[in-house]
């Protein structure tokens, strides 16, 4: 279940408000039951860059809590749709990296500017690439 509005945040939030997305839950609710400000939960569910993973934790357990994060068939589904997206940003990324490098080498030159753009290139696909693999590795410890 991946939704548009969600694409700006990190794999942990995005799962999060999947949860209270296909439960019908809002953040107040959550708020409530993390004893925080809504303020601050809205904030780090849907704005924070970095994403504390001491409140994940305190959320995952809450909604594990309230039978929203069930079982191994549940955890399995959501693996095998992150699989999917796995699969889809890897074969991105490869298609990614192989055009940006034959247009670099195109002329058999590569300038220190080509090299800088190209290696930044690298690290964001890499980022992206790590990004998935720890969701995978997140949903898997869900249980």
């Amino acid at each position: 279940m991946q939704t548009e509005k969600f694409n700006m945040l990190n794999e942990d939030q995005k799962f999060i408000n999947q949860i209270l997305d296909r439960a019908g839950l809002e953040i107040a609710w959550l708020a409530n039951k993390v004893h925080m400000d809504y303020d601050l939960v809205r904030y780090q569910l849907r704005e924070a860059k970095i994403y504390r993973q001491d409140f994940h934790e305190k959320v995952k357990e809450i909604l594990k809590k309230e039978g929203l994060i069930t079982s191994n068939l549940e955890i399995c589904g959501l693996l095998k749709d992150e699989l999917i997206d796995f699969s889809t940003v890897l074969s991105g990324t490869i298609s990614i990296v192989s055009k940006s490098i034959k247009d670099k080498i195109r002329d058999r030159t590569l300038t220190d500017d080509e090299k800088k753009v190209l290696k930044e290139q690298l690290r964001n696909q890499l980022n992206r690439v790590t990004d998935e693999f720890n969701d995978l590795l997140i949903t898997i410890d869900l249980k």
